[in-house]
């Protein structure tokens, strides 16, 4: 292989480049303050954009809504029953089983801590929402509000229609979550 003069002389300078005899490393104080500035811009634009924790109804509801789609997900992953039933007016529990028929479920939630409590993770209420009053569509008025269950088949399908009601006691405000039949989650507006 031939060498060409013109390919050495540009890789000596392209080295030298890369390798100054005399190099001072760092950033000036000019450059430190805009890149800061520029930060601060950047999440003074951002800060409001974020609403998760500003809104108990909202946020529960939302997660309420997730830990159906959750159910139903993981009934046809697994290829079991998986069914979610209230413990108290702020607090649900995941379970599992073979079949929707099944007098014995086994809880799959996740816990954690939560105020000090161990509660069931993601299937808790923030405080001041509260579950009001779930009804089946196609049925009477389940009461209290704690004697009802929701459970997904192993194709998703969801053993009755029922629409839970939550309400924000603080805000006066309420949401209701229907869930159907066929497996859908409808979250209502706010009112």
């Amino acid at each position: 292989m031939r060498n060409n003069p013109l390919s050495l002389l540009v890789n000596q300078r392209l080295v030298r480049f890369r390798h100054p005899k005399n190099s001072t490393a760092g950033v000036t104080l000019i450059e430190m303050l805009v890149v800061l500035s520029l930060t601060a811009m950047l999440a003074a634009f951002t800060a409001p954009a974020i609403t998760f924790g500003r809104n108990p109804l909202r946020d529960t509801s939302s997660r309420l809504a997730a830990s159906f789609k959750l159910a139903r997900a993981r009934a046809m992953a697994e290829t079991s029953a998986v069914r979610i039933r209230p413990l108290s007016s702020t607090e649900f529990v995941m379970e599992r089983a073979t079949r929707c028929s099944d007098t014995t479920w086994t809880n799959i939630s996740d816990r954690g801590q939560k105020n000090g409590v161990t509660v069931n993770e993601d299937l808790s209420f923030d405080s001041p929402a509260q579950l009001i009053s779930p009804t089946q569509v196609n049925g009477a008025v389940v009461t209290p509000v704690t004697n009802w269950n929701l459970c997904f088949n192993s194709r998703g399908m969801a053993d009755k229609t029922v629409q839970i009601t939550i309400r924000d006691s603080d805000a006066n405000k309420q949401r209701t979550i229907t869930v159907f039949q066929g497996g859908s989650v409808d979250l209502g507006n706010i009112s």
